[in-house]
């Protein structure tokens, strides 16, 4: 057990009830979407992980904590696939949580029944016995095996945010306010947190006899208190478009099939950009383009992949690129705004302009700039 800290433990307690609140609010949320019944379970599950060390802490204090082992709050089982859930509702819209998906909660419902047998109690009470009996193990068994669930749902769940990425990048031009990027650090953060602290603890209890838990112990759930409310304000306020259905286009593959390439098309596909310029057009999407062509949408997404090595997203963004470098040249260097010159080119975000422009280039935009001033 650690020494009891009142400041540590209502700071705990404030976050993660405000955490507790928001993944109600989350739930209420309109429109009502299944997105959002995953993420509230989320919050509510990694909250109560933190109420449930002051709890066990706040009982020691009054030795009642042979009450605790009867009430243990810890739902590691849930958190993988509710995480899991989260993330495909919101990359695919159109999916549905079905009975067989209810599979994965199963494990949970195993774990909440174990917290209330005497095979838990027993274990767990022996993590502070030495040497350890070996009903212990079988309690930190199962608590290893629920931190490697968490790890492999969270790695799945980055995967198919990747995946879906992707997928805009295919179809869209401007994919910062429907690619969920915030999502990722907290996937990072919900995924790897449970195994790098029982690792920190086990590290701490065969080197250290448990004498840095003071150190470290209480801090690190202050911070995840802190995390739940932040995901808790930044899930409020992110709006999930359920009607946003990537075509079936996205699953194009970005190999070149073909031993040559379509010059007709290249030349089409060239005219077009140097005279309609839709690439000024910060909304531009695959299908605007396509009626540009006269031709399919599916089709010019393939013969984009093929002919130009890049996807739809890329290759909009190379031209704003040489729009952006053309307009340099032709500005006053002295009063030049470069992200006013981006925003110009077609660009509406300065991280997506600063990416695209040294991926294409090589250089920075300030950089760039330097040059062009150099040799001037």
């Amino acid at each position: 057990m650690i020494t009891s800290n009142s400041i540590l433990f209502t700071i705990i307690c404030v976050f993660a009830f405000q955490a507790i609140i928001l993944s109600v609010l989350i739930l209420k949320k309109q429109p009502k979407i299944l997105a959002n019944k995953f993420l509230a379970l989320l919050i509510f599950f990694y909250a109560i992980m933190a109420i449930n060390i002051v709890l066990v802490n706040v009982l020691k204090d009054f030795n009642l904590m042979h009450i605790f082992r009867y009430v243990q709050l810890e739902m590691l089982y849930g958190m993988g696939p509710a995480l899991y859930f989260y993330t495909l509702s919101i990359t695919k819209p159109s999916f549905k949580f079905t009975k067989k998906n209810s599979i994965h909660f199963f494990p949970l419902l195993i774990e909440f029944i174990f917290y209330r047998t005497a095979l838990y109690r027993n274990g767990a009470d022996g993590l502070y016995v030495d040497p350890i009996p070996n009903i212990t193990y079988v309690y930190l068994t199962q608590q290893w095996i629920g931190i490697i669930s968490i790890l492999v749902y969270s790695i799945i769940s980055i995967r198919l945010l990747f995946k879906y990425e992707l997928q805009l990048k295919q179809y869209f031009s401007k994919i910062e306010d429907k690619a969920y990027h915030w999502l990722k650090i907290p996937i990072i953060i919900f995924g790897f947190y449970p195994i790098l602290w029982n690792i920190l603890t086990e590290v701490d209890r065969f080197l250290f006899d448990r004498n840095l838990r003071e150190y470290y112990f209480l801090p690190n759930f202050v911070i995840l208190a802190i995390t739940c409310t932040w995901i808790g304000f930044k899930g409020y306020l992110n709006k999930v478009n359920p009607e946003l259905l990537i075509p079936e286009i996205s699953n194009i593959e970005k190999e070149d099939s073909s031993p040559s390439k379509d010059l007709e098309f290249l030349d089409k596909l060239n005219q077009v950009m140097i005279l309609e310029k839709p690439y000024l057009n910060s909304d531009i999407n695959l299908n605007k383009l396509a009626e540009l062509l006269e031709m399919k949408p599916k089709t010019v997404s393939l013969k984009i992949n093929q002919n130009c090595g890049k996807n739809f997203y890329d290759l909009i963004n190379s031209y704003r690129v040489k729009e952006f470098q053309k307009l340099v040249k032709t500005s006053n260097l002295e009063k030049l705004s470069l992200l006013g010159l981006a925003f110009e080119a077609g660009f509406n975000s300065k991280s997506t302009f600063n990416s695209a422009f040294k991926k294409n280039t090589e250089l920075t935009p300030s950089q760039y700039l330097k040059k062009v001033k150099n040799a001037s």
